[in-house]
């Protein structure tokens, strides 16, 4: 095995391949095998986090394709989500925009401004964490209420949405607000991590 496909990265990769899978069972109305599709991925995450810490198996393509793991997961859920009525459509193009947002402006500091804020020093902040948190407990709930038969708890769904969508514009105020500092800091000036 190449030295930086550590065992940590190919349970990342196998959570990759989970995904389109998952959006396949979900549109096809499979919502309990999707549950647990999605439930499995989210056992990775944790595992693979696990082994790369417990032991030191972290690497930058580890990292980066958490990452994406994470983001693509995500996406593919709320495009399902939004296109089988599941979630309003303006929450999943909330997201997907933020993350469309955040992708161009990594592309930016990488490509055409390297040293100026490189991508790998962004640090999701609390509420970024907070947010991430609840865009996966609508998912679950969004599937839990169509895969058990649950309508008494789309008004918590709804409620739920809500907070998300605040926390992801708040979280998204603070990439644009730290990452337009970042462009009007001179080049040579030491600098943060970006939190977000």
């Amino acid at each position: 095995m190449p030295a930086r496909l550590t065992l940590a990265t190919v349970i990342t990769m196998l959570r990759i391949v989970l995904v389109p899978i998952f959006g396949v069972m979900w549109a096809g109305g499979r919502y309990r095998s999707a549950l647990v599709i999605f439930a499995s991925a989210a056992a990775t995450d944790v595992i693979d986090g696990f082994i790369a810490r417990f032991f030191q198996q972290k690497t930058e393509l580890g990292a980066l394709l958490d990452a994406a793991a994470d983001k693509i997961m995500l996406l593919v859920s709320y495009l399902v989500a939004a296109a089988t009525g599941a979630v309003p459509v303006w929450i999943a193009a909330l997201v997907i925009g933020r993350d469309m947002v955040m992708v161009f402006g990594a592309g930016l500091f990488k490509l055409a401004l390297p040293g100026r804020y490189d991508p790998e020093k962004w640090r999701p902040s609390r509420i970024g964490k907070y947010a991430t948190f609840l865009h996966v407990f609508v998912i679950v709930m969004a599937l839990c209420i169509r895969a058990f038969a649950l309508p008494s708890l789309l008004p918590w769904l709804h409620s739920i949405i809500l907070c998300a969508a605040v926390l992801t514009v708040t979280s998204a105020a603070q990439y644009f607000t730290v990452g337009l500092q970042a462009l009007l800091r001179p080049p040579k000036e030491e600098r943060k991590d970006v939190h977000a």
